[in-house]
């Protein structure tokens, strides 16, 4: 994947806790009211911590893959902690992950389709492959839609990245 890295990056934001179920708990599609013509390498931006999802924190699903992880996760002692806009286990504000788009397909009509269980009726599904997270987060504000990071943002991903491949 180092020369992918080596090319453009287009980012998205991605409201919390959308963001950390797709770099840490394997959300591999990321639900959109769009869809997009990109494939290639796609930077992770968690939005900012006015953009919590409040949905998201209540989701079953996002609920089951928190715990998991928090359990996991050696950094946390016992794995209680509780998932909210107030956490610090969560980044806001920054990229914190890389991912390569795959594909894109809709889900139409009031059942999700089989291809994920994060999968939602009627959006478009942007299919997320080799996702990455970043051992530091690079801080930088979002934007709307598909967007080009800031040089000195997308210098910071390409270093981290490729330093954590080996390079």
């Amino acid at each position: 994947m180092r020369e992918e890295i080596m090319g453009e990056i287009r980012a998205l934001t991605v409201r919390q806790p959308w963001a950390h179920m797709i770099t840490y708990c394997g959300k591999s599609i990321e639900n959109r009211s769009w869809p997009t013509r990109y494939r290639g390498m796609l930077a992770v931006h968690a939005g900012a911590r006015s953009g919590w999802d409040s949905d998201g924190q209540d989701s079953p699903l996002v609920q089951q893959a928190w715990s998991a992880w928090a359990n996991s996760a050696p950094a946390l002692a016992d794995g209680t902690i509780p998932l909210s806009r107030n956490t610090t286990s969560v980044t806001f504000s920054a990229v914190i992950a890389v991912a390569r788009i795959t594909g894109c397909h809709r889900a139409i009509g009031a059942a999700a389709c089989s291809c994920s269980p994060w999968s939602q009726a009627d959006q478009w599904h942007w299919e997320l492959s080799n996702v990455r997270a970043l051992d530091s987060p690079v801080p930088c504000r979002g934007s709307l839609g598909l967007w080009r990071l800031p040089e000195d943002a997308q210098t910071a991903v390409r270093d981290q990245f490729n330093d954590s491949a080996g390079g």
